[in-house]
């Protein structure tokens, strides 16, 4: 259930003429493609623990469709180098910009567990909702997932915000609140915090790597049997 969540950000703050023995630039795709490898020191999803050292490859593709709707989609492979887990999971998605900065969406994910010991389950679907809210270097959303296993639901609130330190460099630190509304669990009870901070890094004009150290905390919904936990890892990624 590894999703990477992928933001694409293009602005310019000035407009140069084009000379008469110039050629107009091409337009800009409306197709964007990107290519990413990562490791995580630890697998975790929604404050739960599902395996150590996971290393993972996504493919993901996003289509403006006009100024206001995108059609987005992709696949992700996780392994962990012992052989004990293997996971191939496909996603697609849809968001509409709503204006002031607000976006709304749905997504559908298929998880395919091919070798996977915390589950007896080999196929997953999982439908998410999402409002999003952006300004400057803020960033706000709300997601709901609901998934073929439970009969509740996981709402997750989740805030980042974005300094950059140089022209190649920058640091995000985000929180995330998740609240379990019967989601493998009975009852209602809040469910996770997420605590991360990452130092995305600009290499080239198309690559980039974004190391990153979170901590997780299990909430009331599965402190039981999980613990807190700091884990690490980096990825690099190609825009195509």
């Amino acid at each position: 259930m590894k999703k990477l969540l992928l933001a694409l950000c293009c602005a310019s703050a000035f407009v140069l003429p084009v000379r008469a023995e110039e050629a107009a630039p091409p337009p800009a795709s409306p197709l964007t493609l990107i290519l990413t490898a990562g490791y995580d020191s630890r697998y975790v999803l929604y404050g739960y623990r599902l395996n150590r050292h996971l290393l993972g490859a996504d493919v993901y593709a996003a289509y403006a469709m006009d100024e206001k709707n995108t059609l987005w989609g992709g696949s992700w492979f996780g392994i962990i180098p012992d052989g004990t887990y293997r996971e191939l999971d496909a996603y697609v998605g849809w968001d509409r910009a709503l204006g002031a900065g607000f976006t709304a969406g749905l997504a559908v994910s298929a998880f395919h567990y091919i070798e996977a010991p915390f589950t007896d389950e080999s196929m997953v679907y999982e439908l998410v909702g999402h409002v999003s809210y952006a300004n400057g270097p803020f960033a706000l959303a709300l997601r709901d997932h609901v998934d073929t296993e439970s009969d509740g639901h996981l709402a997750r609130l989740i805030g980042s915000y974005t300094l950059p330190v140089t022209d190649r460099i920058s640091l995000k630190a985000s929180a995330e609140y998740g609240y379990a509304f019967g989601y493998y669990i009975d009852g209602d009870k809040p469910n996770h915090a997420l605590f991360t901070l990452e130092a995305p890094t600009t290499l080239s004009d198309s690559v980039y790597v974004t190391p990153f150290i979170s901590r997780t905390i299990a909430l009331d919904a599965i402190d039981a049997f999980e613990e807190d936990d700091t884990f690490y890892g980096a990825s690099i990624s190609w825009m195509l």
